[in-house]
């Protein structure tokens, strides 16, 4: 399973890279995708190891708190379904979520197709090294290790926030963004239907005893933020479309447009 998984990474981040190589001299502009390819090379060699972080990397052995313990009792499968909820996590997120990527500007009205895919590319590579620093530096010892679940695995310490939810929420948030614009009249099932995705990886990754409900949470407001503000960065930068509306001076609404 544990090879399945890393196979699967491997498989999307290697087509990641190629992607971007290969449009260094389509819009947007080259440098654009040379920093998209930087951070999001950062991002793997943290996340493979490549770059060793064992002088920032902290272990808490501290006693969970009663909030995160009663949900975990609340929220937990039985130990002969933990492997499916790990497994249903990961085909959120590895599936789903992070298929979407190449996926989701297919329904997009503008021709803005390399734009969307590179913007969520980048709002994943920002969100990663987020998610990766943090969890060395606060090294909080996963659910399933304090409470000796199952066998320890190597990324013991690594239980906050979780990457599997605040990734979900950085691609769910974005690409909510880029297609609300469009879809007006569809808002709301577009951000719900993202978000509910988002959210049931969360909930598979409590129910693995990957994570706390707290790990949960605060993954999911620093994803949102991330998706959120960086694709507002990116949108004055090389999309087509401005996310988000501006204001009139009668303090109307309107969609704002840059050929």
């Amino acid at each position: 399973m544990i090879m399945k998984k890393i196979k699967l990474k491997q498989l999307f981040f290697t087509f990641t890279l190629l992607f971007i190589t290969t449009l260094l001299e389509a819009q947007p502009t080259k440098k654009d995708y040379i920093r998209t390819a930087f951070e999001l090379g950062l991002f793997l060699s943290i996340e493979y190891d490549l770059i060793n972080m064992s002088s920032i990397q902290n272990k808490n052995f501290d006693e969970p708190n009663t909030f995160d313990t009663y949900f975990r009792d609340k929220m937990l499968w039985s130990n002969k379904n933990i492997d499916k909820a790990k497994t249903y996590s990961d085909i959120l997120l590895y599936g789903i979520v992070l298929g979407s990527i190449p996926t989701t500007p297919l329904l997009s009205k503008k021709d803005d197709y390399k734009s969307m895919v590179l913007a969520n590319i980048e709002v994943l590579a920002i969100n990663g090294l987020v998610t990766d620093i943090t969890k060395y530096l606060v090294g909080r010892q996963r659910p399933y290790s304090y409470f000796k679940t199952y066998e320890q695995e190597k990324d013991t310490f690594k239980s906050f926030f979780s990457g599997h939810t605040s990734s979900a929420f950085a691609i769910a948030t974005s690409s909510a963004m880029m297609l609300s614009d469009e879809y007006q009249n569809k808002k709301t099932l577009i951000w719900g239907s993202t978000y509910a995705l988002a959210s049931a990886t969360g909930y598979f990754r409590i129910a693995a005893d990957k994570h706390y409900l707290s790990d949960v949470i605060v993954g999911a407001i620093v994803g949102s933020s991330i998706g959120y503000l960086t694709q507002k960065s990116i949108a004055k930068s090389y999309l087509s479309v401005n996310i988000g509306p501006t204001k009139t001076l009668t303090r109307n609404f309107q969609l704002s447009w840059d050929f």
